[in-house]
């Protein structure tokens, strides 16, 4: 249920695009300091570690993974290939519909993963430890609720507060 004009916070343009600002230049920083780490030792880009991570959680089959994503199916397809030819991934064809194709992370592909999130974490760590214990809690609560409504993708209409009625 969409949240109601009587409990959202009114942010005003700015505030807005000081958020959506804040957000961006975070990542990227994240990533412009991920980046090379996990390129030199493991050989994957970030979008490949998302992938990698996606067929961990349980996301197998490639149409999943494009939606977990928000990726063409085109571009996750190239991606799937490199992940194979690195020897990261297994494809199977899956035993219960012989037209869809089962994902699974290799050996290698484990230890890729598992070395990258290392990475990404001491950067986040490095980056968070400047906030104080309850302002990095609000912050991972607040995340987790971003998060949560992203998973039903709400249409824009979605996202409108209800109007009410006179």
């Amino acid at each position: 249920m969409p949240p109601t004009s009587s409990t959202m916070t009114d942010l005003t343009a700015e505030e807005t695009l000081k958020f959506m600002g804040g957000l961006w230049k975070l990542n990227r920083r994240i990533k412009q300091s991920v980046q090379p780490l996990i390129a030199e030792q493991y050989g994957l880009d970030i979008r490949k570690y998302f992938i990698l991570q996606n067929i961990r959680h349980g996301r197998v089959y490639p149409k999943q993974i494009a939606e977990n994503l928000d990726m063409p199916s085109t571009l996750l397809s190239r991606y799937l290939d490199g992940l194979h030819t690195q020897g990261l991934i297994e494809r199977q064809i899956d035993p219960h519909d012989s037209r869809r194709t089962l994902l699974s992370v290799t050996p290698a592909g484990q230890t890729a993963v598992e070395g990258c999130t290392q990475l990404i974490g001491e950067v986040s760590r490095a980056r968070l430890q400047y906030l104080p214990p309850q302002k990095l809690a609000a912050l991972l609560d607040a995340m987790r609720t971003l998060e949560d409504l992203t998973a039903d993708q709400p249409s824009p209409d979605q996202l409108k507060p209800e109007q009410e009625t006179p």
